[in-house]
């Protein structure tokens, strides 16, 4: 199984905003900066996770991105299979149309149990399982690296 760059993104996302001082928000330069992730592609990804109220977005001065503490209280294979938004994201057998179908092939039925049993296994983790003991060395090489340029 392979995640999405979407979920990739959003995972990234969400652990940085767990991570970093809760009670301050940051901005979506902040999180392109520091993710090395196109400000493009954050937006979209931004915007879904407020829709699905696993981060909170204000506008302004004084705004910017917190996470919520939905996306706190929830497993992370729950928030996985939320961000691949794909009922069927292992395969699927009328995409592209498929010999083995009428012939009662169990293949699609093994993998989805399995996908099950992965989110199931995701399930009890949560964000704060992800917490890095020595946060700020992560992006001490980033200042150097602007510092001398």
């Amino acid at each position: 199984m392979k995640l999405n760059h979407f979920t990739d993104y959003s995972l990234r996302v969400l652990i940085y905003l767990n991570q970093n001082d809760k009670t301050s928000s940051c901005s979506l330069d902040e999180l392109s900066g520091k993710l090395d992730i196109l400000r493009n592609h954050l937006i979209k990804v931004v915007q879904f996770l407020a829709q699905k109220d696993l981060v909170i977005t204000k506008r302004g001065k004084n705004g910017g991105i917190t996470i919520s503490e939905k996306a706190n209280k929830t497993g992370l294979g729950s928030l996985i299979h939320l961000l691949e938004q794909d009922d069927s994201p292992i395969i699927n057998c009328f995409a592209k149309s498929c010999v083995f179908v009428s012939y009662d092939c169990k293949l699609k039925s093994f993998l989805d149990t399995a996908y099950q049993a992965f989110i199931d296994s995701m399930n009890q983790h949560y964000l704060s399982d992800l917490a890095f003991n020595h946060w700020e060395i992560i992006f001490a090489n980033q200042k150097n690296a602007t510092n001398n340029t």
